[in-house]
């Protein structure tokens, strides 16, 4: 029974490969997400705590800097989109066309996109939460992935459809950056840090005024790298062995407590911080690749199957947490805040889990395959 729901629930990939130890890292940034939104609602909508018992200690800290999961996935991003043009550059493999790589992108992330802010458009509309002739400007700009552009301001319908936008910009330019793997090993790994070093300087001396590819633009670099080093196998033996594994969890611990949210660092460590946290993420991201210990750890059970599910998760998840909040957050106090934070973070995360599943296995997963405009113009042709 167990192994027959992983199938149905197991991700479908176009080229009919599937590593699993991928979708684990797609777990630990969607939990990281989560928990940051589930924290964030709680220190916002509870009463009887302080600030200080709301924003200081690890855990909280911890909490409040999983947004740091947004970033994980635009390493992930800009690691898995080259992985086919590295094969094609450094390995000789098969060429990428640039019409099936947009037309993938299109086929696979429109229609739950489009769906789902849909279904959260019409949910604010019946529930009332503001004019609709202010909510379908917003609905329409954030469809064609432009509401930051438009506003200036995070998109009103579910606002982390802003990184989506980002996502979109870089799929845009991806596969001409691409061409910088055509280069000598040295020179191209060279430029690819020096233009993580580039970025990051103009965000610290000149910081975007609204959110776009600027302000993140190195973390997709990151993941240039990181598939150049992967594809060429790079000190694959080095990086399996035993001390990798609390090395792993180091990097882990550093990546989500580096203090990037302090407005009073200077300058210098600012850039240093920033810098710090591009190659933490793609240092923890190689040794899960390249140690088979981690890869088993991060390909066990069900792990990668929530992973997979991780696009339908971060479409919805921010809108069940707002929608379920006001209800759980009327439950009986237990007085100790801890206890209310953590019971709060996991019955938010029941609903969010049940419905992403349901949305996932009914609407996204049909859409991983590539065959599916073919199978729907087949069935609309035998059933005229």
């Amino acid at each position: 029974m167990i192994s027959s729901i992983y199938n149905k629930f197991r991700r479908i990939t176009s080229n009919h490969l599937y590593f699993p130890e991928i979708d684990g890292i797609r777990f630990v940034a969607i939990l990281l997400v989560i928990l940051f939104h589930t924290h964030g609602y709680f220190a916002e909508k509870s009463t009887g705590f302080s600030y200080e018992q709301k924003h200081t200690g690890l855990l909280n800290k911890f909490l409040e800097n999983g947004d740091r999961g947004v970033e994980l996935f635009f390493v992930l991003s800009g690691f898995i989109l080259c992985l086919p043009f590295a094969q094609q550059y450094l390995k000789g493999g098969k060429k990428m066309l640039l019409k099936k790589y947009y037309l993938r992108r299109l086929t696979r992330l429109e229609p739950p996109y489009f769906i789902a802010m849909t279904l959260i458009f019409l949910v604010q509309v019946m529930a009332k939460t503001g004019p609709l002739n202010m909510l379908i400007p917003h609905w329409l700009a954030s469809l064609i992935y432009s509401h930051d552009l438009i506003y200036h301001h995070t998109p009103l319908i579910t606002v982390v459809a802003w990184s989506l936008e980002i996502e979109i910009q870089f799929y845009l330019v991806a596969p001409f950056l691409f061409r910088i793997l055509e280069l000598p090993a040295t020179a191209r790994r060279l430029l690819l840090l020096l233009a993580i070093i580039l970025i990051i300087c103009y965000q610290v001396i000149c910081p975007p005024v609204f959110l776009n590819i600027t302000g993140f633009a190195q973390y997709f670099f990151t993941g240039i790298l990181l598939a150049d080093f992967y594809v060429n196998n790079t000190a694959a033996a080095w990086f399996n062995r035993k001390w990798v594994i609390p090395a792993s969890l180091l990097c882990f611990i550093v990546i989500c407590y580096l203090p990037l949210k302090n407005p009073m660092l200077p300058t210098f460590q600012n850039f240093i911080t920033r810098l710090s946290l591009c190659l933490s993420i793609g240092l923890f991201y190689y040794m899960i690749l390249k140690n088979s210990s981690l890869r088993k750890l991060f390909s066990f059970r069900f792990i990668p199957i929530t992973g997979g599910m991780c696009y339908s998760i971060y479409l919805l998840h921010y809108s069940i947490i707002s929608f379920a909040g006001r209800f759980l957050i009327k439950l009986p106090s237990t007085g100790h805040y801890l206890a209310d934070l953590l019971l709060q973070v996991t019955l938010l995360c029941i609903p969010v889990l049940i419905i992403s599943s349901v949305f996932y296995y009914f609407i996204e997963r049909p859409f991983m395959s590539s065959k599916w405009m073919d199978m729907l113009l087949k069935k609309d042709k035998n059933v005229s």
